[in-house]
């Protein structure tokens, strides 16, 4: 075995510990020369996949995948050990904690095509021209190499068209968010 494979097999075995021991980590990530770090606790992996339930504040509000390859490092320190005992003596570890549904980790068709199904909105983030875009709003479409996306504003307009995104330019998928699960109910068509 390589040493980059004894590596790759060494950090896994930790990605494995946190999610046996639901413990609380930061992914640094950088994007298009911008920082894009998420918090909270690993669900499952896979080998091309991280499955996160993120926090906000002390509260579980939603989840984000990212590839595995697709960050700087991963933090367990005291500071997540803290943040960790409070969700624990808060019962939220047990309350709220875990997707109920299965969610394929193979690939960005599979997981879209599967959230599709379960009619949840995303809040997607792609790389186009060197740039972060984001877009928010139910998922339209999904074949092997692209989705569209029913983007809205923050206005709650939805677009008249459905936004096209290859996937091979996504950076990160999120959803079950407080924000995109209640502002759903309150969607429009755009009036001319």
């Amino acid at each position: 075995m390589s040493k980059e494979e004894e590596k790759a097999k060494e950090y896994n075995v930790m990605l494995q510990k946190y999610i046996n021991k639901k413990s609380y980590v930061k992914i640094f990530r950088t994007i298009c020369d911008e920082e894009g770090n998420l918090s909270g606790f690993i669900l499952g992996m896979s080998r091309n996949f991280l499955f996160l339930q993120l926090d906000n504040e002390f509260t579980l509000d939603g989840y984000a995948v990212i590839k595995l390859d697709d960050f700087d490092s991963i933090r367990h320190s005291n500071y997540e050990r803290t943040r960790r005992k409070i969700f624990h003596a808060e019962g939220l570890l047990t309350n709220g904690y875990g997707f109920e549904n299965r969610l394929p980790l193979t690939s960005w068709a599979d997981i879209l095509k599967t959230l599709k199904k379960y009619d949840i909105h995303v809040i997607i983030e792609n790389i186009k021209n060197g740039s972060l875009d984001f877009w928010i709003g139910p998922i339209t479409r999904v074949a092997e190499k692209s989705m569209s996306i029913q983007n809205y504003d923050p206005a709650g307009n939805l677009d008249d068209k459905a936004t096209i995104i290859k996937l091979d330019t996504i950076s990160v998928i999120q959803f079950g968010d407080r924000y995109s699960t209640t502002f759903r109910k309150y969607l429009k068509k755009r009036t001319k």
